[in-house]
């Protein structure tokens, strides 16, 4: 038997969430396992990588599953009590892959990210960012002398 701390060390990996969205022999355990964190009654860390891979893998897994489905179940899936991590910024990045069809989870993210740190984002996707209101210098600078 696992034990699971009160501290937050436990890693979420996307197979929890895809194994509870299937009907295979993992399913069961692996509902009873989100239920309990959006109970609050344990705890574990999403971190964005994993984000990403859910919301490529979900829709895969859960064929019904549109983008904004997914969109919002990953929303409601941060909010749960015994979910922690920078949700504020994960929040973000999905209403940003969300709202613009086409923008890719990693450069939503890297978008709420550059926003909330005042970064700029270098890149030659200018124009997706520029959309979403981030800083991009083009050209690329130059190392001085």
């Amino acid at each position: 038997m696992v034990v699971v701390s009160e501290t937050p060390d436990g890693l979420l990996d996307t197979n929890i969430v895809l194994h509870a969205q299937t009907h295979d022999s993992l399913s069961e355990e692996c509902r009873r396992f989100l239920a309990a964190l959006e109970r609050g009654e344990l705890r574990a860390r999403v971190e964005p990588l994993v984000l990403r891979e859910l919301s490529y893998a979900l829709a895969r897994y859960a064929k019904q599953m549109s983008r904004p489905d997914i969109a919002e179940y990953l929303i409601s899936m941060l909010r749960w009590p015994g979910v922690v991590g920078d949700k504020d910024g994960m929040i973000d990045a999905l209403e940003r892959w969300h709202q613009t069809p086409g923008l890719g989870f990693v450069d939503a993210y890297l978008s709420a990210l550059a926003n909330r740190e005042g970064r700029v984002v270098f890149t030659k996707n200018v124009r997706d960012f520029v959309a979403q209101n981030v800083d991009v210098p083009d050209p690329l600078p130059e190392p001085t002398p």
